[in-house]
């Protein structure tokens, strides 16, 4: 396959690519000072898209690492350009499972950019070190991989060359997302970019250039999520001819055929990311993460400063809904508080222990007369009435009146109408005229 950077089709290399570092000639060698500012310590790595270094910031006071172009680059326009895009888009996204960029410079001619030092390995380099991680890690792993994805997405950006190379375990075992060399906005990708990206963690129509979206970035995290849980990549071929046939017309092995005691939801979630058709993968990262053991949706969806989304509130229902057993004596406990109510209630009322000398129509009338005496003679669009004796208890108490008195006193009929509330809505009007509980027991307490 030719590495000439203007026809390869995909323009990041794969791991292995990485040469040792006793077998090259370093472009810097430890101690050079760059741009007066960077102290080179080590070389990090090499590979296609360039050389990465660490360095000390003397006057920040602190590590970071710089990248750069290979020096055959300096007269690519197609590269130069593509690395500049790195790092506008890179500092579009703000998470802390994304590797920070900071700046863009140029030493003797040749550009480079400073970004985030991270001390630790690859996932790449730990997964051949160990096979595979431990389930909790590997789904500790998992979440945060969506999470940094999701971040980019929300920002419009897709990483296209998502893979275990590109990943970042640092000492304290946080992930980081790096490398958005390839990365793009998603409305300003050029179809004749769409097949760039590392081939074996492309999405199938990613392979075939017929687009590429958020979506095919899942399909490359189902693909790290399989090699994380199992060791093992899945669908592998020596061709990207074969492989664009073995995505499109082969399923990839259950997990649980290699590992046995794969739980089986994320067995579910990997191979959901991995289905041919991108319409059938999750919705989002976020959803992929809801998706995992112990997902918390809404608490993910609220952690990234998002709205929920139906879809994500309807799959947070089994962990945040009320078990069976609660909810049933729940629901006992407001079947017998409303039978108590309607039993208590006539007994509370004050209009149900005061015998009316008028009905309610009656009362109805009277009201209507007084709205009418207020000036307010037009027809009323429309009308509702009923009592309101709100804080009439307190203030009979306060006379020394007792419930058993209450049933035998004498009322005057007078003195209901002005309790009886009549509310209208007037055609035109604003605001309609009511007669509120105060009102009326002011009136009632200058009569008594």
């Amino acid at each position: 396959m030719s590495r000439d950077p203007d026809q390869i089709e995909t323009m990041a290399a794969p791991a292995s690519a990485i040469t040792p570092s006793h077998a090259r000639k370093e472009r810097f060698a430890p101690g050079t000072l760059l741009a007066s500012r960077f102290r080179i310590v080590s070389i990090l790595g090499k590979g296609g898209m360039g050389e990465v270094f660490r360095a000390d910031d003397l006057i920040l006071g602190q590590p970071v690492a710089l990248k750069f172009l290979p020096e055959s680059a300096k007269s690519n326009v197609n590269l130069l350009t593509r690395f500049y895009d790195e790092v506008r888009i890179a500092r579009q996204i703000s998470h802390k499972n994304v590797c920070r960029v900071y700046d863009i410079g140029e030493v003797d001619g040749q550009p480079y950019l400073s970004m985030e030092y991270i001390d630790g390995e690859d996932l790449g380099s730990l997964l051949r070190r160990i096979g595979r991680l431990p389930a909790d890690k590997a789904t500790e792993f998992a979440r945060k991989l969506c999470a940094a994805v999701a971040a980019a997405h929300a920002q419009g950006v897709l990483h296209r060359d998502l893979k275990p190379a590109n990943i970042m375990i640092d000492s304290r075992g946080e992930l980081r997302v790096t490398d958005f060399g390839l990365a793009t906005i998603t409305e300003q990708l050029h179809p004749a970019e769409i097949r760039n990206g590392t081939p074996a963690y492309m999405a199938p129509e990613q392979l075939a250039g017929t687009e590429v979206s958020s979506q095919s970035d899942l399909y490359a995290v189902g693909l790290i999520l399989y090699e994380m849980f199992t060791g093992k990549l899945p669908l592998q071929a020596d061709t990207i001819a074969e492989i664009t046939h073995l995505r499109q017309s082969s399923q990839p092995a259950k997990p649980s055929t290699l590992i046995g005691d794969l739980d089986k939801t994320v067995e579910r979630a990997i191979l959901r990311c991995l289905e041919p058709d991108p319409k059938m993968r999750p919705a989002s990262a976020l959803a992929l993460s809801a998706s995992l053991p112990g997902g918390d949706p809404l608490a993910a969806a609220l952690a990234e400063g998002v709205t929920p989304s139906p879809e994500i509130v309807a799959a947070a229902g089994p962990t945040e809904g009320l078990s069976p057993k609660v909810a049933i004596a729940a629901l006992v406990g407001i079947a017998v508080g409303m039978i108590v109510f309607c039993f208590t209630s006539p007994h509370v009322h004050l209009m149900n222990l005061v015998p009316l000398e008028n009905p309610p129509e009656v009362l109805t009338a009277k009201a209507r007369d007084m709205v009418r005496s207020l000036g307010y003679t037009e027809r009323p669009a429309d009308w509702t009435s009923g009592f309101a004796d709100s804080g009439n208890f307190a203030f009979l108490q306060s006379k020394g009146r007792n419930m058993e008195e209450w049933a035998c006193c004498d009322w005057d009929s007078s003195r209901w109408s002005s309790l009886f509330l009549c509310l209208t809505r007037w055609p035109g009007r604003f605001s309609p005229p009511t007669f509120r509980p105060g009102v009326a027991r002011a009136r009632w307490r200058s009569q008594s």
